[in-house]
Parts: structure tokens; C-alpha cells; sequence
């Protein structure tokens, strides 16, 4: 009962305070609602869905089986964990899903939802579509997030650094890929406060089913493998489809260079070759970074990899410029907002904190947009990047160390939820 009594007056409190008003548009490298006020994400994401698999196996990772839904299902009720995040101050749900989630029609069994009677039955979009209910009504946005085409963790070098190909799990082609996000948006299309699509994640050399050679996305070669030319198609089919959504492309994550040595273009390409859509105000660009990211890295020679984490400040502020920084600069040209859609670490060591307090301080000083890697993933585990506690009613992550630079944030003074 005392549960059911906080949710209403939570509930209330939402309706009262004064909120962004979807749908949301782009003005120059600003974010913006309905009225015309100033909006940043201020998000999370919140894995499952996409799926658990280690890639190219049917096990799981962990021993953690999602059953391609959000993760935490069965410990917690829904109602609460949606009341954890918007109590932390969170205002966007960045939800991973995975192609081959969208067609799976096997149903929830009691067993895995746990408290959440209510969704027991339901194939994993239908519940998907009970989550996207509950964190809409209770005023925070959802960002819609293809992760993957099967369902399998993500990521490395494997079947899913394209947005298509053939494997022994989950083939599809560009047009299935399209397809899929069409659908989506008219899925939502009632639902204002699901404000956009987040093409694709962190793509990257695909690796072939049969040989184990790279196959390197490009920008702008307008063949099968150029991504530019396939992020732009799909963002205009979703548009035809829902001229309210946001478009979120991330650049090219990395490429491999003969055979062993590899480059990481993010958002460079853009300088040459931006995105262009059919409507106007609706592009955001998207980069994700981690202490572990390579800045530069040869396969055969892993000692001579360099992360974000061993490289000085001044040096990772020249890379966050240089590499995504530039595009929501007012003096260039096609400005255009930008998302760090994923970052995170756990709280064990220190060794990521240099890079996190650096990387927090650039994004607070330029006003971007964030979405923490990720609710929870592990329970039990401090190595987690996780940032509930293990009965996962509440939000934790501001009693370690990550937590003054995630409320660093939080407290930017646009939009506080």
C-alpha cells in the first residue's frame, strides 16, 4: 500500500511541475519542445531488450538470460524502477532493442517477470510496449535505440557491426532494417514522449558468417556498405512515416586498416559529408566514449593500444573536439546537436575517473546530451556499470565515486526534471 500511495503522489508531483512538451526539434545545436524552450537529454539506458547472447553462441552472457526484454524485470516491479529513474533526476530512456527481438513471438513466462504479473504472456515487443507505457505516462521520454540485429551483447567484432548481413541466427537486409524502423514509428506515433530513433549502434567492421574478414562500413561511397547513404534513406522513411521523430545517427565507429591496424572517424566524416533530411530540425548526431575506447589501437600489436584513459586531459579535450565536439560548434556550418549515447564505468578502481571527471566537465561546459551506460546489467557485482542497488528501487551510483560527475550533469540548469 505505502508503494501504491507514493506512486500517486510521485505521479502527481510530475503532472504539477513544470515539464518539456514533446514532439522535439532541433535549433541549430540546441535541442528544443513544443513551446520553443531550450531541452538536453539527461538520459540512461536501459539494456535487455537487445538482447544477452554471447555473440556467435546460444549461451548467455554471465549466465544472464534477458529473454530479449529490459533487464530487471524479474526482481523489481516496473512502476518502481520507472519511479527510481525519474526520481534520480533522469529525464530520457535510451531503450537498446535488436531486430530479431522485434520478431520474436515466444511469451513471457511467470518465471521470468517476477513481480510484474501483469506482463506474463506477452512476446518481448508487447512488452516493450507496457515499458514505453509506463515511462511515457510518468513524463520521461523514450529515445528508441537499435542495438543490434540479433540478440546478442553488444560489442566487438562480430555479426552486428553492420545494419545488415547473413548469419546462423538473425539475417536481414538494409530494406528489413528500414522496414523495422518504419514499423516502430507508427507503432508510437500516438505516443509524443517516445521523441525518436536512434539508427543504429556503434557500427563497425562486420564480420563475415564463413570468413573471418572484415567488412568496413564507409561515408558517402554510395554503395551497400555506406552508411551515410543508409542512415539517410531510413531517417526519411521514419519522417514520411512520423514527421515528429528526432533522427539519431552515430558516425562510424572504426574501420579496419590493412587488415590490423584501425581508425576511429566518429563524427569526422561529417565535415565533408553531413547527413541531409528531407525535414528539417529533426538530425541529431551521436557518439558514445569510455575509458576503455581506443584512440589508437593495431590488432597485432595490442601493448601499443592507447585508450582515453591513458591519455592526459589535454590531450582527450583535443580528441572530444576534434572527433564530435566541432559539430554542435555554432560557427560550423551544418551544426547540429549532439548525444553521447553511452558512457559509463563501475565503481570499483580509479582508474577510469581522470577520463570520466574530463569527459563530464566537457560535456557539462558545451550544455550536450548524455545518456549513462546503463541502468543495471549484473546484480550482485561492483564491477557492474550499473547504477541501481540490487533490489533495484533505487539509484545508487551518487554514494561511490562516479556519482559527483553524473549529478554534475544532472544539475545542468536547463530543464531539471
Amino acid at each position: 500500500m505505502f508503494r501504491q500511495i507514493i506512486l500517486v503522489l510521485f505521479s502527481f508531483y510530475c503532472c504539477a511541475a513544470k515539464s518539456q512538451i514533446a514532439p522535439i526539434a532541433t535549433k541549430g545545436s540546441e535541442l528544443i519542445d513544443a513551446n520553443g524552450a531550450s531541452f538536453i537529454i539527461k538520459g540512461v539506458n536501459w539494456w535487455g531488450a537487445n538482447g544477452s547472447l554471447i555473440p556467435y553462441s546460444a549461451n548467455h552472457s554471465k549466465g544472464i538470460n534477458t529473454h530479449s526484454m529490459p533487464f530487471g524485470l524479474h526482481t523489481q516491479h516496473l512502476d518502481t524502477i520507472v519511479l527510481a529513474i525519474k526520481t534520480a533526476g533522469f529525464n530520457t530512456v535510451r531503450l537498446p532493442f535488436s531486430n530479431e527481438m522485434l520478431h520474436d513471438t515466444v511469451k513471457s513466462k511467470v518465471e521470468w517477470m517476477g513481480p510484474n504479473t501483469h506482463l506474463t504472456g506477452l512476446t518481448p515487443i508487447e512488452v516493450m510496449d507496457s515499458i514505453i507505457s509506463q515511462l511515457t505516462e510518468q513524463g520521461i521520454f523514450v529515445l528508441l535505440n537499435n542495438h543490434s540485429t540479433t540478440a546478442h551483447w553488444c560489442c566487438n567484432y562480430d555479426m552486428n557491426g553492420l545494419w545488415y548481413g547473413k548469419n546462423d541466427f538473425y539475417s536481414q537486409t538494409t530494406a528489413d532494417w528500414i522496414h523495422d524502423w518504419v514499423m516502430l514509428s507508427s507503432r508510437y506515433e500516438d505516443n509524443p514522449n517516445v521523441i525518436g530513433a536512434d539508427l543504429r549502434n556503434e557500427v563497425r567492421p562486420l564480420r563475415k558468417k564463413n570468413i573471418p574478414l572484415p567488412k568496413n562500413p564507409n561515408w558517402g561511397r554510395r554503395n551497400k556498405k555506406d552508411w551515410h547513404k543508409a542512415a539517410t534513406e531510413a531517417g526519411n522513411a521514419i519522417l514520411k512515416e512520423n514527421p515528429n521523430w528526432l533522427i539519431v545517427v552515430e558516425g562510424i565507429n572504426a574501420r579496419v586498416l590493412f587488415l590490423s591496424q584501425l581508425s576511429f572517424p566518429h563524427l569526422q566524416t561529417v565535415k565533408q559529408r553531413p547527413i541531409q533530411l528531407d525535414i528539417p530540425n529533426k538530425l541529431v548526431y551521436e557518439i558514445h566514449n569510455y575509458g576503455f575506447s581506443w584512440v589508437k589501437a593495431n590488432l597485432l600489436f595490442p601493448k601499443r593500444q592507447i585508450r582515453y584513459a591513458d591519455i592526459s586531459t589535454e590531450k582527450r579535450f583535443e580528441l572530444f573536439q576534434k572527433n564530435w565536439g566541432f559539430v554542435a560548434d555554432p560557427g560550423f556550418k551544418n551544426c547540429a546537436p549532439v548525444l553521447l549515447g553511452e558512457f559509463g564505468c563501475s565503481s570499483l578502481g580509479t582508474d577510469a575517473e581522470p577520463w570520466l571527471r574530463d569527459l563530464t566537465a566537457y560535456v557539462a561546459a558545451h550544455n550536450q546530451h548524455f545518456c549513462w551506460w546503463t541502468l543495471e546489467e549484473e546484480l550482485g557485482n561492483e564491477g557492474s556499470y550499473g547504477i541501481m542497488n540490487d533490489a533495484l528501487n533505487q539509484i545508487n551510483v551518487f554514494d561511490d565515486w562516479r556519482g559527483k560527475y553524473l549529478n554534475k550533469l544532472l544539475s545542468t540548469a536547463i530543464n531539471n526534471p
